[in-house]
């Protein structure tokens, strides 16, 4: 009977866990088209502060699995979350935000390989939205694809 009673502890438990829910809301193509900067708001419910992941695919592919970049807490004003974006180069891309929780790596400048060449991510604090909604980003729109 202690057997069955830990069970259902565990399973109600388990049960209890929190899904990520995942939503795009920045696209933001390259000077040249040849990529995007995406990013991807995540929510584990109304207790924890949205996440932002950061990816770099070609242009009109979907995010990648696994981030440059991840900003927690993050907000472009004092009603609004989320992170700002913008192509400072060809193959630079900024990412701000007024403050933040923490993000990782905590580095100003992450490069990566891309297709065509290394891609530098720069981000940081002190970048308010003053045109910002209030509340968490609004989801991106547009096709994309599995490339």
């Amino acid at each position: 009977m202690k057997r069955l009673a830990a069970l259902v502890a565990v399973l109600t438990i388990a049960g209890c866990a929190p899904d990520v829910e995942r939503t795009e809301v920045v696209r933001v193509p390259s000077p040249d088209g040849a990529l995007d900067a995406v990013v991807v708001q995540t929510s584990a419910g109304a207790s924890t502060p949205f996440g932002y992941l950061v990816t770099v695919p070609p242009h009109g592919c979907a995010a990648a699995d696994e981030p440059v970049l991840r900003v927690v807490g993050a907000s472009r004003s004092a009603s609004a979350a989320g992170v700002t974006v913008a192509w400072v180069g060809p193959r630079t891309v900024r990412v701000g935000w007024l403050d933040a929780r923490f993000r990782d790596p905590d580095a100003d400048v992450v490069t990566l390989d891309g297709p065509e060449g290394p891609v530098s991510v720069v981000s940081g604090a002190g970048a308010s939205d003053a045109t910002a909604p209030p509340g968490g980003m609004p989801p991106s729109t547009g096709p994309v694809e599995d490339c």
